[in-house]
């Protein structure tokens, strides 16, 4: 795989809480990670737990965090140290996932500002179950879309044909020009969004541009985390309950790294919807996420119902 024009390659994947970043990054890493060809990821998470740096141990990924804000406001100036930490590494290419609230122009300004740097391509990944749950559609259309170079419809499969179709006219209705694919489970071509640097729509960007779109740019999502940390054994079946029970439009997206009496699992919750991914790494503890505009105010009732738990085990 190529760089473009002698430099870094970097892709940079946004989306929604729960929309699938994550799934289309590991599936993009499967098809051009080799031993000779080194891919870092650099991922944006809300609280200060990384659950998703057990995938990457499974396949062998290095994996870079950015804690505890979005990428576009509060933890920009991370990005930059991280960026720079990743370099001393010398990866081929760099694939950053951002926050589900993340805006493009602040992340793709500052990747702009390092020389060795090109980026190749800004993916947008959708959820065809929730989308338009989560965004303000008009926000979008003024300011994000003009840096998109692709669409991901991700879970095709799990909407009917009607729920589709009028998912299919919104990101029509917002990105009218930009290419799309559809996946039931998040794979999908790389060749599809890799190497396309000299097309890039942010390409065609300046950087005081990008300033006017993200001083424009009003952070609307609020958005709150806040993590739970055990030594304890859950029951899937338990912990899938409680998640399944918690306020969705407080909490919409949790995420965990749990141990089981089937072993270790990473458990992914959107709304109301759990599933369960093996994991042969073991970790320390452990580790579950919950993050939503108003997490923080069923922090203490969430704690005191996973304390139950624990004493069921």
């Amino acid at each position: 795989m190529p760089k473009g024009n002698g430099k870094i390659s970097v892709n940079v994947v946004m989306g929604g809480l729960g929309a699938g970043k994550t799934t289309v990054i590991l599936s993009l890493v499967r098809q051009i990670a080799g031993p000779d060809y080194r891919v870092i990821w650099l991922k944006n998470e809300f609280g200060d737990v990384n659950v998703d740096a057990a995938l990457g141990r499974e396949m062998g990924l290095l994996t870079r965090e950015v804690m505890n804000g979005c990428l576009c406001c509060t933890a920009l100036g991370n990005l930059e140290d991280a960026v720079s930490q990743v370099l001393e590494l010398e990866p081929d290419r760099i694939i950053i996932e951002t926050a589900g609230t993340a805006h493009p122009a602040p992340i793709a300004m500052e990747l702009k500002r390092f020389p060795q740097l090109v980026i190749d391509s800004l993916v947008e990944v959708i959820d065809a179950m929730h989308f338009g749950g989560f965004t303000n559609h008009d926000i979008i259309r003024r300011s994000h879309a003009k840096y998109v170079d692709f669409v991901v419809l991700n879970k095709v499969g799990m909407v009917d044909e009607r729920r589709l179709d009028d998912v299919l006219d919104e990101v029509l209705d917002i990105y009218p020009d930009t290419p799309s694919i559809r996946t039931a489970d998040g794979e999908i071509p790389a060749e599809t969004v890799i190497g396309i640097d000299q097309e890039a729509l942010v390409r065609q960007l300046s950087i005081a541009e990008m300033e006017a779109d993200t001083q424009r740019w009003e952070h609307r999502s609020r958005m709150q985390a806040f993590s739970y940390r055990s030594t304890a054994v859950f029951d899937r079946n338990d912990l899938a309950e409680l998640v399944r029970s918690l306020p969705t439009r407080d909490i919409y997206r949790t995420k965990g790294v749990v141990r089981t009496p089937e072993g270790w699992q990473l458990m992914n919750g959107v709304l109301s919807r759990v599933t369960w991914q093996p994991l042969t790494v073991e970790a320390e503890q452990s580790e579950l996420l919950f993050i939503g505009p108003y997490a923080q105010d069923h922090r203490a009732t969430t704690e005191e119902r996973l304390k139950r738990l624990e004493r069921r085990s």
